[in-house]
């Protein structure tokens, strides 16, 4: 596997990545990881659960030298540090499977390319945030590096309907989209709502920074709203970014503020056992882990009403979606589950079931490995 960025940063697709990794050396498969090495302190070589990550240097002269003009000298030396790490590592490898269409991608896709190895790309946004758009708007060289991905990538893996749409529409021709989703682990520790049945306590997680387009706004104050008629209501906000003290800020303005925690980057699996529903204010997603999790976990949801979260929810069967940026329409989901508990259980355990069908990661790691054989 190619990741373009990995752990100690640790965002929804290196999270995926390292699962579905880990679920693959279960199934038998042999794993590596190679990453840019992001932070000076990470080791070079490591084992965990089964799967090895190897990190090495790179170079980018955008960041180095911020100046214009920068990335036709950018380009080529990115692709010539990466092919030349990539290609020897590839003697004996069967697949190359890359996470994230970018210009490191489109660089370890040309060095599977030069060694006749199989190659796919997991994509990991829609819509006007898609992997190969971004790209393309990326300056007066993006088209050029859309077309390196593209040309080199054999084989599209988009999570969500959404996402294979997004591919199509950037010019990867139908027949090389694949449909896998994001899978998800289960655990046997059950939630406070599992126990006592009541919402009370919501939970928003995901990173609060600008690239990722979260309206965490619009739940802060539907929640302040309702808490001034349910006085033993919380909300919890778990993640980290560049938008973390901002949004700190806007909870100090609200009357219900001793009730909002921000406790920053966390473990998932406390926060889950501490909630009684899940929000997911989202305005665009590629296919949201959280949510995921929240299902496995048999929260009830409620997200925004975008594509991903319409297939993921299916079509709103599995938990309530809300119209983006509307705050009344997001504080009566919250006091319908709050006045309606059974109504919850109910949502919560369709999320559940749905979860188990169609996303537990043994099943996804089973889907792709039928997909390698195919390309084998």
């Amino acid at each position: 596997m190619f990741c373009p960025q990995f752990r100690p940063l640790v965002g929804g697709s290196e999270r995926q990545a390292e699962k579905l990794a880990v679920a693959l050396s279960e199934s038998g498969c042999r794993v590596r990881i190679l990453t840019p090495r992001i932070d000076h302190d990470s080791p070079d070589m490591e084992e965990a659960n089964g799967v090895t990550i190897e990190r090495f240097p790179l170079t980018d002269l955008s960041r180095r030298y911020p100046f214009n003009g920068v990335a036709l000298l950018n380009i080529p030396y990115i692709c010539w540090q990466i092919v030349r790490v990539v290609r020897p590592r590839l003697k004996g490898v069967d697949i190359l499977h890359c996470h994230i269409g970018s210009l490191q991608t489109g660089a370890a896709a040309l060095a599977g390319h030069l060694s006749g190895v199989p190659v796919l790309c997991k994509a990991a946004n829609s819509g006007e945030q898609s992997d190969l758009l971004k790209v393309e708007r990326s300056g007066a060289t993006g088209h050029l590096v859309a077309w390196l991905i593209k040309s080199f990538v054999g084989t599209w893996v988009a999570t969500t309907i959404a996402v294979a749409d997004s591919l199509i529409k950037a010019g990867v021709r139908r027949e090389r989209v694949v449909h896998i989703p994001n899978g998800v682990n289960f655990t046997a520790e059950p939630s406070v709502f599992q126990m006592t049945g009541k919402v009370r306590r919501f939970l928003y997680m995901g990173r609060l920074s600008s690239g990722i387009n979260r309206d965490v706004g619009t739940l802060i104050e539907a929640f302040d709203c309702l808490a001034t008629q349910h006085e033993d209501i919380e909300l919890a906000i778990v993640g980290g970014g560049d938008l973390l003290e901002k949004t700190r800020r806007l909870t100090q303005t609200c009357t219900s503020q001793d009730r909002i925690h921000l406790p920053g980057f966390d473990r998932p699996e406390k926060w889950l056992v501490w909630a009684d529903c899940f929000v997911l204010p989202s305005r665009w997603e590629g296919l949201s882990n959280a949510l995921l999790e929240a299902m496995a976990a048999g929260l009830p949801c409620i997200a925004n009403d975008i594509p991903p979260n319409r297939e993921v929810l299916d079509n709103g069967t599995c938990g309530i979606l809300v119209t983006l940026g509307n705050t009344p329409a997001l504080i009566e989901a919250l006091q319908r589950f709050i006045l309606f508990p059974k109504e919850a259980q109910s949502f919560g355990s369709l999320a559940f079931e749905r979860a188990r069908k169609y996303y537990a990661i043994e099943n996804i790691a089973g889907r792709y490995l039928e997909l390698y054989d195919s390309l084998l």
